[in-house]
């Protein structure tokens, strides 16, 4: 995850840091920089940077090479564009800083590489992207419920737990994971502020970040009699049971560059059914809503197959 530069004394901006000037050279020319500015409100390509900043396309690709090799940008997705494959790019910082000695820094997280990238099936890896980088690094925050009393219902988060399983299953799919990896909704101010790639478990009862995002999702809770359900936007459905449990993946309301994964259920028994839905039937997952092929959201309901009273399969609704 991004280092962060704490303004006003309460402001964190992301921040590359760097140890050497050379890093920073490409900065210096006035049309690397209006490069940088463009792929940090949106990603982009070359030939598509250079027709907006009106530059000569090979000299957007010269730039666009110094700063990918300096980690000012990364690529983010490729994609075919008249019978070639194009490579997007994104800056995801708001600033770079330039720290005399980067080793001593105290930092706030470390870093693990536990193997080298997978290879992930196309249609996997686009749903998994920005979250898995092109690179194969894991780039998000894991957001859950706080335990403790909090929010106008004074809710406890009971599903913290189920954190665990969806950590251990990301990161079989990475080739580097940061931390801290695992945040209480309490950490973080709001969606609005947080300029991060977040993935949130849990519903708005014990997630703040989820009842602020509630809106913006097709697949949503809603109140029914002094009851919650889960109503879809793609079916104009409504599903009532427990251990209904969904999946949606949006762009972040405030910050285009980044996305959102919502894995919730009506109770605890459907957040457990939509993180093993994703864990047992990955593909079918990451695939579009069966009624609206422009949502990625998968609606599931949990079921014991075995008996035991605990969630140990889906059945995918929609």
């Amino acid at each position: 995850m991004a280092d962060f530069l704490l303004l006003d004394g309460e402001k964190r901006v992301p921040t590359k840091r760097v140890d050497s000037v050379e890093a920073l050279k490409p900065l210096l020319n006035e049309s690397a920089w209006q490069i940088v500015k463009l792929l940090r409100r949106q990603e982009s390509y070359p030939a598509e940077i250079a027709k907006k900043l009106g530059l000569n396309e090979q000299t957007v690709y010269y730039y666009v090479k110094q700063l990918k090799a300096s980690g000012l940008i990364e690529v983010s997705r490729t994609e075919e564009k008249q019978g070639a494959l194009a490579k997007f790019f994104r800056c995801n910082y708001d600033s770079f800083s330039l720290v005399a000695s980067a080793e001593n820094a105290r930092k706030a997280e470390f870093t693990s590489s536990p193997g080298t990238a997978k290879q992930l099936e196309p249609a996997l890896k686009e749903f998994l992207e920005p979250f898995i980088t092109e690179g194969g690094r894991f780039d998000a925050k894991i957001v859950v419920g706080s335990p403790d009393p909090h929010g106008e219902l004074k809710a406890r988060a009971r599903d913290g737990h189920l954190a665990v399983e969806l950590a251990a299953f990301l990161g079989s799919l990475c080739n580097e994971i940061n931390y801290p990896l695992i945040y209480l909704d309490t950490q973080i101010p709001s969606v609005e502020k947080e300029n991060s790639n977040l993935i949130l478990l849990g519903g708005p009862i014990t997630n703040r970040l989820a009842e602020e995002l509630n809106e913006h999702l097709s697949i949503r809770f809603a109140s029914s009699g002094g009851q919650w359900l889960v109503k879809s936007k793609a079916s104009d459905k409504e599903y009532a049971e427990d251990a209904t449990g969904f999946i949606e993946k949006i762009r972040h309301p405030s910050y285009p560059n980044r996305a959102i994964l919502v894995i919730a259920g009506k109770r605890n028994a459907g957040t457990r059914a939509a993180i093993i839905g994703l864990i047992k039937q990955t593909h079918e997952m990451a695939k579009p809503n069966k009624f609206d092929e422009r949502l990625h959201a998968r609606i599931v309901e949990g079921l014991d197959l075995d008996g035991d009273g605990i969630i140990d399969d889906v059945e995918i609704k929609e």
